[in-house]
């Protein structure tokens, strides 16, 4: 079978799991349509239904929520192929076949595709040196530096926590009961723990992801969304050298969409599989490909910012990230180390169709986390930072709600630290958390147009000359606002009126502290934020 492989460089975290039969293989069976009589959708719950109207594309597929044709499912039964999991997304089943059975079913009218099913194993880790952190304001204890590099621990202590957005996990086991993670059960917002495994195992990788966005335990490890409502869905079952199915994967995803989840991180990738079973290529990176990728594509439409790791392969023979992190709609994290530079096993880009991946990056080197047994300790893996940009995202939308996956994504690469030169091994640099969040609070909600405006230069030294260069369609007021990095309005540069058509704005740069900041402009229908950096 093919292995689904765990974003995480931990060892000797589980048992082995009982073998398969050898004369089936775990397909998934792709139907060709849906039958018009079985349109009854699943039912929403309704912070997914605000989410999706919020958030949605106009363009998703309309009949994206009705089951799959229950004939089509009648007649796989009445050739002994019983159906395990039902995905609507993707219009499809997963069961078990013999080959003869599986070249019986492709014949069938209704089958478009017959595809294996992926597996999972783990890696091991490289070592390290846990690190001594700095101290300072709220007690972050040991994960200061995580959030320091990032530029997280400010917004927290501004009160950006994530409160009000529900975050969602697809990943092995959990555990809310541990000190760091009891706050979330005991404040009412663990609003759902699922397991579609069906089986029993020790791996607690999900404890230690969770840990790193929702943690609080004072003086010892602090998330950055400690305040969101949570859904965790056990999808894997991830001892090493055996097989996990990524028809859980699926399941799970549709089941946290199908419950109102905000965001999503996916600690988890697919790419080369058990020896004889087939691999993934690196040509099948290419954003449409395997089921992972196309279920994130859907979820980012229905309005989901997905999260994903870039993937451990970087100093393998595999070396690209992994699906789904290829997904066009996917935030894909790399890992770097506490002195900004790549870690050296973090999966690089582009994907196999030209785009440039991963998108940002956070600390995955030496991350302090919860470990079982109410322990904390220091470990390694793109499964690590990850999570830190999936609570970041929760930050910002607790800030604006508007902003839909593509904006969420697209503020936090203009704002991370190679913004101006992205790369294929970073793509566009270490997130900033502060300058994301300011950016997503001046851009509050206004009607926009194709009309335009630039600040140039928009790096300057404190009193020296700018332009602000606007185009708008007829004479009309113009105000520009200058906001810092946590959306707070600093200084007015402008309050007057431009003449339709093309005008350039002399203004002068404030004498501020240096550091990054946003200026909002609004004429009529023209709403927009520009960055501006101010230098010593």
């Amino acid at each position: 079978m093919p292995r689904l492989l765990l974003l995480v460089l931990l060892t000797g975290l589980a048992a082995p799991l009982a073998a398969q039969p050898r004369d089936t293989d775990k397909v998934w069976v792709f139907f060709t349509d849906k039958d018009d009589e079985s349109a009854e959708a699943v039912r929403l719950d309704a912070h997914a239904a605000e989410r999706r109207a919020l958030r949605g594309r106009a363009d998703r597929p309309a009949r994206l929520d009705a089951p799959v044709a229950p004939r089509y499912v009648a007649a796989l039964e009445a050739m002994d192929a019983e159906p395990l999991v039902a995905s609507r997304w993707l219009n499809a089943v997963s069961v078990r076949l013999t080959p003869d059975r599986q070249r019986a079913v492709e014949a069938l009218p209704f089958v478009r595709e017959v595809r294996r099913v992926a597996a999972v194993t783990s890696h091991a880790a490289p070592s390290f040196t846990p690190l001594a952190p700095p101290r300072g304001g709220l007690d972050f204890g040991p994960s200061l530096p995580q959030l320091q590099l990032v530029h997280a621990d400010g917004p927290i202590e501004e009160g950006y926590d994530g409160t009000g957005v529900r975050v969602g996990f697809l990943d092995t086991l959990f555990d809310f009961d541990h000190v760091a993670l009891a706050h979330i059960e005991a404040g009412g917002r663990l609003l759902g723990v699922m397991d579609f495994t069906g089986q029993s195992q020790s791996n607690y990788h999900g404890l230690n992801t969770t840990s790193v966005a929702f943690g609080f335990d004072e003086g010892e490890l602090v998330g950055p969304a400690h305040g969101a409502e949570v859904l965790a869905a056990t999808t894997e079952y991830a001892p090493t050298e055996t097989h996990q199915e990524e028809d859980f994967f699926v399941a799970g995803l549709e089941w946290l969409e199908q419950n109102g989840v905000d965001v999503v991180n996916v600690s988890l990738g697919y790419s080369t599989f058990d020896p004889g079973e087939g691999d993934y290529t690196y040509e099948d990176m290419d954003g449409d490909t395997t089921p992972f990728t196309r279920a994130v594509d859907v979820a980012a439409a229905l309005g989901v910012v997905v999260v994903t790791s870039a993937g451990n392969e970087g100093n393998a023979d595999w070396r690209y990230i992994t699906a789904p992190a290829d997904a066009d709609s996917a935030i894909a994290v790399a890992a770097v180390r506490l002195d900004g530079g790549r870690a050296s096993f973090s999966s690089v880009g582009p994907t196999a169709d030209g785009r440039l991946k991963p998108d940002v990056a956070a600390l995955g080197q030496d991350v302090y986390l919860a470990r079982t047994n109410d322990r904390y300790g220091y470990s390694n893996g793109t499964s690590f930072s990850a999570p830190m940009v999936a609570g970041i995202a929760a930050q910002l939308l607790q800030a604006n709600p508007t902003l839909n996956p593509i904006e969420v994504r697209d503020l936090l690469r203009q704002t991370a630290h190679q913004a101006a030169t992205p790369d294929t091994l970073l793509g566009w640099g270490i997130v900033n958390a502060q300058a994301a969040l300011g950016m997503a609070v001046a851009n509050e909600p206004t009607p926009t147009t194709t009309r335009s405006w630039r600040l140039v230069p928009n790096v300057v030294r404190p009193g020296s000359p700018l332009v602000a260069d606007i185009e708008v369609e007829a004479p009309q007021p113009l105000s520009l606002t200058l906001y810092d990095a946590l959306g707070r309005r600093v200084a007015v540069l402008f309050d007057g009126a431009v003449a339709g058509g093309r005008s350039r704005i002399p203004l002068l740069a404030p004498r501020l502290a240096p550091g990054a900041y946003f200026v909002r402009a609004v004429s009529g229908d023209l709403a927009s934020v520009a960055r501006l950096t101010i230098l010593r």
